[in-house]
């Protein structure tokens, strides 16, 4: 398949802010021992960073949920990444027993993997073994259907978050949707991708609902957790409206993105795209050093935050880089 520079771009920037929301979490879950200040652009910088993981999967529905199902073809894909699951998983057990000292009970291996970064592949296995159904569903739904159900996964999964806020459960959800909001992004990404020319709203009125709808995840966060003396992260839920207003608006902007570009900045691109999945596994060794290590929070965020993002990724990105070459192991990452 032809690559689309505009989604390997998606992929680079959600890559930079994945690593930019698990810096700043240090920051913040440090509150209220770090500055005003110092949390607050933490705080800010974490809300406009997650559009990342929704972005992860909107391009991958945008690649996938349209193409003819091909069952062998999704199993192989299954279970090669169902295998990358399992070793990674037992190499962050090894690593947070060992080096990080911890302990972690086999009896949350299937809701909570031994790195909790590693939850997205817990989140992707779960749509690659649907997908056949799912391709098949989604090339015979007409528009109008596909339209009715992006609309019942908003109302599964927006209810559910705010149902969830007031305390009620909902233990019959509507059949054939699930209050599963990245197989919802998955969904979205296709609907926006294969629409994307008919999408008529300005682009500068997408940048700013994506502007508004960041600010106020972060001011609603900094304003719950100064008033409850604890750092609230309520609003950074995937569920939250804001969140898929924000993701969607961007989607859209970075499909809008100039075609000429610096030939410099398309080979960056093309190799941290390549990379984007290994990075986004390994990163967290480095983020796990810098922890133990440094005392983050005791440098400014203003300084911290940028810093130790990209001295993060660029660790992150020659070590994947590297691994890449070696035959035997390079299908991990």
């Amino acid at each position: 398949m032809k690559r689309n520079f505009n989604l390997d771009q998606m992929r680079v920037i959600s890559c930079v802010m994945v690593i930019a929301i698990h810096v700043c979490n240090i920051y913040n879950r440090a509150f209220p021992n770090i500055s005003n200040n110092s949390y607050i652009f933490a705080a800010v910088i974490n809300s406009f960073s997650r559009i990342s993981v929704p972005i992860f999967f909107m391009v991958s529905g945008s690649l996938m949920a349209g193409r003819t199902p091909d069952l062998t073809k999704s199993l192989k894909r299954f279970f090669k990444y169902a295998f990358i699951t399992v070793f990674w998983c037992a190499f962050y057990y090894i690593w947070i027993v060992f080096y990080l000292n911890k302990t972690y009970d086999f009896h949350d291996v299937l809701t909570a993997p031994t790195s909790k970064h590693l939850w997205f592949l817990y989140a992707i296995l779960s749509i690659y073994l649907a997908l056949p159904l799912i391709q098949t569903l989604i090339t015979n739904l007409s528009e109008k259907l596909l339209n009715y159900m992006l609309v019942l996964f908003g109302i599964s999964v927006f209810c559910g978050y705010f149902l969830d806020l007031l305390g009620v459960s909902v233990k019959y959800p509507i059949a054939l949707i699930s209050e599963n909001q990245y197989f919802g992004f998955f969904i979205l990404g296709y609907v926006l991708y294969s629409k994307k020319d008919k999408i008529k709203l300005n682009t500068s009125l997408l940048g700013v609902i994506f502007i508004i709808s960041c600010v106020l995840s972060a001011v609603i966060t900094i304003f719950v957790s100064y008033l409850s003396g604890e750092h609230n992260e309520t609003v950074y839920q995937y569920r939250n409206p804001l969140i898929v207003l924000s993701s969607s608006c961007s989607f859209i902007i970075m499909l809008r993105l100039p075609k000429s570009i610096p030939q410099a900045w398309e080979k960056f691109v093309n190799h941290v795209s390549d990379n984007s999945f290994g990075i986004y596994i390994f990163h967290a060794v480095f983020l796990n050093i810098f922890d133990k290590f440094v005392d983050m929070p005791h440098i400014s965020s203003f300084i911290g935050v940028p810093l130790f993002v990209f001295m993060i990724f660029v660790l992150s990105d020659i070590s994947v880089s590297i691994f890449r070459k070696i035959k035997y192991i390079k299908a991990l990452f």
